[in-house]
């Protein structure tokens, strides 16, 4: 029963897209005292258990050249959760460029609140 988390959360993630819902949305995200977003540590360990690294294969959190990356910005009401996470490169996640993955974003989510 290893793979039925995946199975599960597929399941979830199809009943609520077809009750018109988007599992990976949660609204305004938690914040420290000092207005940082709080950022589910469990949440990126279970990622890493389901999928592995692209660069080593290895299932951990740490993985050379590539970031976890939340696919709806947290700041933009994204979930801290398995569903909304993926790999993404560094060079795509963080580069100086306007279409930037996260300067895309945060354009795009921001206009459709």
């Amino acid at each position: 029963m290893k793979h039925a988390a995946p199975a599960m959360l597929l399941a979830f993630a199809a009943s609520a897209i077809a009750a018109g819902a988007d599992p990976r949305y949660c609204g305004p995200p938690e914040r420290d005292a000092d207005g940082r977003i709080h950022r589910s540590d469990m949440a990126r360990t279970h990622f890493a258990k389901l999928y592995a690294c692209p660069a080593t294969g290895k299932h951990v959190p740490s993985c050379p050249g590539w970031q976890i990356d939340h696919v709806i910005p947290l700041a933009d009401g994204g979930c801290d959760t398995i569903v909304n996470m993926q790999w993404l490169p560094v060079a795509v996640k963080t580069c100086a460029g306007k279409a930037c993955k996260d300067r895309w974003e945060r354009e795009t989510y921001r206009h459709n609140q």
